[in-house]
């Protein structure tokens, strides 16, 4: 894990949180689903799978690919402005090396090829998002929407080494890299047992429909927080997130690839 290459807009939205908050450290109206200022810090670790699309002058092709389970660094800052308004930033980075061994067979003017393909695959995704939410609800009971903007970054790179009927027959690679910024759209509920135990269920949607990299990003989760001191405290969740995005290149060549994410998330909590 590495949190080292945090975007530059969470010290942008730290700086602005803390000018904020600094001038009100509490607020009476502010519920107890609600902190003036939450830090999550941790970990995802979901079951990955990953489908590629390729298409290379006219003539299609598929990689499904089931890598098991990784972890991705995880990291979340929650800032009310006021007493139910405030800035969210997320983030998340995930990137992946495969080895896949591919087996086919040709007839050519009567003779039969067995064709054996050692595919190296390199493919990555890091999103940021940045959203304004507003919550409304009452002392333990909150519903909330939020708007914003997420930057993604979407990254893939195949080689390969081709042998026929046991020979060696050429060697090949092909890759692309692209970052899009693209609307975000999410709904939000959390309800507070007391002060010290909660739980919520987070749904977000980002759609990118121009340009060359094109697609949509679904991520749902559901977790509980429970904070044994004033402070600081645990928080777990359960979540998915489906990420579908397609890469345009030259010479009638493209690329769409889907990642699936699913699996539990374990962070340490500060609140303030």
């Amino acid at each position: 894990m590495n949190f080292t290459h945090l975007p530059r807009a969470l010290a942008a939205a730290g700086i602005l949180a803390c000018a904020a908050w600094s001038g009100d450290a509490r607020c009476s109206d502010t519920s107890q689903a609600l902190d003036r200022i939450s830090v999550w810090l941790g970990a995802y670790y979901p079951d990955v799978k990953f489908d590629l699309y390729g298409k290379v002058a006219n003539q299609p092709t598929h990689l499904d690919l089931d890598a098991g389970h990784d972890t991705i660094a995880r990291a979340r800052f929650d800032f009310l402005m006021f007493e139910r308004q405030g800035l969210t930033f997320d983030w998340y980075d995930f990137n992946r090396t495969h080895q896949h061994n591919l087996h086919d067979a040709f007839v050519y003017d009567g003779t039969e090829f067995q064709v054996d393909t050692t595919l190296r695959a390199k493919y990555g995704f890091s999103a940021g998002s940045l959203a304004w939410h507003w919550w409304f609800g009452g002392d333990q009971d909150v519903f909330g929407v939020g708007l914003g903007a997420t930057y993604y970054t979407a990254e893939i790179r195949l080689a390969g080494d081709i042998v026929v009927n046991g020979q060696p027959a050429g060697t090949g690679h092909v890759g692309s890299k692209k970052s899009a910024v693209a609307p975000m759209l999410d709904l939000g509920y959390k309800h507070a047992f007391s002060d010290s135990l909660r739980v919520y269920a987070i749904a977000s949607g980002v759609r990118k429909s121009g340009g060359p990299l094109r697609g949509h990003i679904v991520d749902a989760r559901v977790g509980v927080e429970w904070f044994p001191w004033e402070n600081v405290g645990f928080g777990a969740e359960y979540g998915g997130t489906r990420v579908a995005l397609g890469r345009r290149l030259i010479n009638d060549r493209s690329f769409d690839f889907d990642i699936d994410l699913q699996g539990p998330s374990a962070f340490v909590r500060f609140r303030f």
